[in-house]
């Protein structure tokens, strides 16, 4: 009789959750686990794909990229203590993008060891902070329960990471099978939106002469962009969108741009205007923009997530806060709205929405003029760069985007307008763009896909390790490096500071980077195609020729080398 082991209770859990890869950096706890999988998959039974990584950090931003396509819950393994440690920043990433996320590891069986404090070690601390929960197992407990109930903690809303470590020897140990195969997780539904709350919201968007809508995760469901887009034409609304999702589409009218980060040094519009802002699925970015609303603005919050991952939505919080699913809470505002407009309100709103389609049309006439003027200035303008790159690319692309100097050159010139093609980072790890470009592309094998990146954001995202996975599994994507040659976000803070304190340029700590790796020969010792573009005449060309041979299978970087 074949013994059954929790590696099999694991197997069988992560396929009643759909769970289709294992992004994982192994140990010798999981040389059992793979080895049923393996047994599991050449006799032609259900299991997932083990996508082996040679860095800890890359399973998790290759689980984040991959979730933000699919939409399914995500599976990490790494090694014990150590390969814990090594995930690093990226689980901030996890944390404040909602990822629901297994991490699972084993641990030491040391129970004399101690921190300096003469307390036991608990490698649970590594993470505690960036994790919903964590779980410590017990040799002598059972797997499926366990890892069902962090299924269904992790997919509850607000959605986020688990991580469970177990003892070395527990995936192998004999256990009674179940008399019936593991269910998926019960996830109990939001709350209904309060009616009252509703109507409040409606009375006050009705009663705003400078309405807002912002949004930032709503995105995350394909169906809320539609939605949005209705509620926005209903009451004649511009709508600020976060960089983290495509929440709106970028061409329509009554699309303001996407919201800056900080590093962007450009002011958000709107914000500072608006009387009455409609927050929905919304955090503060990991660094704010500049742009605060006025004193008297009143802030309407719809999300899940009541705390905001701990963040205030900018320093105040919101005047009325509607804890609910937006899927089911937009449609439903949009259809109070409806019922509310009068035949005068109509006329009032009519003669906005033709206000700001004309300022809509007119700023992005001028970014595009902008663009166009930069087209033989040498060194490369990033501004020409992401024309270029928005001509190359078709709209059902999927842009992976971390920059952070140069963020606002990417979202003004690369138009996004179907649900799922942006991607973006909402936390400060900027190693997060190529582990993420590789977790899309294995989510959507047919899809093309762009991942926009700083130089910075290459070397820590551990190319070397990132494309050995993407040329060993076939997930070609084309990586863009924006290289400044240069620490750009702290030279602009040096001489910000330099400027008061009566100081001249030298006095600047070296921010520039005079001997540069050379990315393209990173890109070719890992077997992808790669290309150093220096002439503003060559970046589309090169642009078209590294898309023909991701097209072809081959993964490809470009390291485009920019002004400071």
């Amino acid at each position: 009789m074949e013994t059954y082991t929790n590696a099999d209770a694991f197997v069988d859990v992560l396929n009643a959750h759909s769970v289709d890869k294992i992004f994982f950096n192994p140990g010798g706890e999981f040389i059992g686990l793979q080895s049923r999988i393996a047994q599991s998959r050449l006799a032609g039974r259900e299991a997932p794909q083990l996508v082996l990584c040679l860095d800890e950090s890359v399973p998790v931003s290759a689980a984040h990229g991959s979730y933000m396509i699919s939409g399914k819950p995500q599976v990490v393994l790494v090694h014990s203590e150590l390969g814990t440690l090594q995930m690093g920043g990226n689980l901030q990433n996890v944390q404040w993008g909602r990822v629901p996320m297994v991490i699972m590891a084993a641990y030491q069986a040391d129970d004399h060891r101690t921190t300096w404090r003469q307390e036991p070690y608990d490698q649970a601390w590594i993470v505690r902070g960036n994790m919903k929960r964590d779980r410590r197992i017990a040799g002598d407990e059972d797997l499926d329960v366990i890892l069902t109930e962090a299924f269904r903690i992790a997919c509850t809303e607000p959605t986020g990471p688990v991580y469970l470590y177990f003892p070395f020897g527990y995936l192998e140990r004999a256990i009674d099978k179940p008399a019936t195969p593991p269910a998926p997780a019960k996830i109990a539904p939001l709350p209904a939106a309060d009616p009252a709350a509703l109507g409040e919201a409606a009375d006050l968007l009705l009663d705003a002469l400078n309405p807002l809508i912002v949004t930032g995760f709503a995105g995350r469901h394909p169906e809320n962009v539609d939605a949005l887009v209705r509620l926005a034409e209903t009451i004649s609304a511009p709508v600020l969108t976060g960089q983290v999702w495509m929440n709106f589409p970028s061409d329509h009218p009554l699309c303001l741009g996407m919201e800056q980060i900080g590093g962007s040094r450009k002011p958000n519009p709107g914000i500072a205007e608006a009387d009455v802002i409609l927050a929905i699925d919304y955090d503060m970015p990991y660094v704010a923009g500049i742009g605060m609303p006025a004193p008297g603005a009143k802030i309407i919050h719809i999300d899940v997530d009541p705390l905001t991952n701990g963040r205030l939505l900018w320093e105040r919080g919101a005047d009325l806060f509607i804890n609910a699913d937006s899927r089911l809470v937009v449609p439903a505002l949009e259809r109070l709205l409806r019922q509310r407009i009068t035949s005068e309100k109509r006329h009032e709103l009519h003669e906005r929405y033709r206000r700001l389609e004309t300022e809509h049309r007119e700023t992005r006439r001028g970014w595009r003029a902008f663009a166009q003027s930069q087209e033989s200035q040498e060194p490369v303008s990033p501004d020409w760069l992401c024309r270029c790159i928005d001509q190359a690319i078709d709209a059902d692309t999927i842009v992976v985007n971390h920059t952070i100097s140069h963020c606002a050159s990417v979202t003004e010139q690369i138009e996004r307008t179907k649900p799922g093609t942006l991607l973006g980072c909402p936390a400060g790890a900027i190693g997060w763009a190529m582990g993420a470009s590789l977790g899309a592309k294995m989510a959507a094998p047919e899809k093309t896909v762009v991942a926009t990146l700083t130089d910075g954001g290459f070397v820590w995202g551990c190319p070397t390790s990132t494309l050995w996975t993407a040329v060993k599994y076939g997930a070609s994507f084309l990586a863009v490096v924006f290289n400044n040659r240069g620490y750009g976000i702290l030279r602009g803070s040096q001489e910000q500071v330099l400027a008061v304190d009566g100081l001249t340029e030298e006095y600047i700590f070296e921010a520039g980077v005079e001997f540069m790796p050379d990315y393209a020969a990173i890109a070719g010792a890992c077997g992808a195609y790669g290309r150093t573009v220096e002439e503003p005449a060559d970046v589309l060309p090169a642009l078209r020729e590294a898309l023909a041979r991701v097209r072809a299978g081959q993964v490809a970087v470009l390291d485009v080398r920019l002004g400071r």
